[in-house]
């Protein structure tokens, strides 16, 4: 979805970090309390984070926000509502980075 032309623009204000590139609005629990079903977060489009970030990310057909977590030996995407497990990135996993969360 993020690679497509199926969007809305609309005309934003002060609130919006001048880093940002564009807008989504979140869907789910996984990343309560510091995100909540329904907010719109802000997006630096980026395809390289750092341990520790919270991104937009594609795996496997699915759409993703969550804090990136890299080893040396593995990379996994971590939500931050502790009732979901880790879920861990393979070489065989189509995977992407579209950008981090800047709100």
């Amino acid at each position: 979805f993020l690679d497509g032309d199926e969007y809305e623009l609309e005309e934003v204000g002060s609130e919006v970090p001048e880093k940002a590139h564009f807008g989504i609005r979140l869907n789910g629990d996984s990343m309560e309390p510091r995100y909540l079903n329904g907010q719109i977060v802000w997006v630096e489009r980026t395809t390289e984070l750092l341990d520790g970030d919270i991104g937009i990310f594609y795996l496997d057909g699915n759409a993703y926000w969550k804090r990136l977590h890299k080893e040396p030996d593995y990379v996994e995407l971590i939500s931050l509502n502790p009732k979901y497990d880790p879920i861990p990135i393979t070489e065989a996993n189509d995977f992407r980075v579209y950008g981090r969360v800047v709100s």
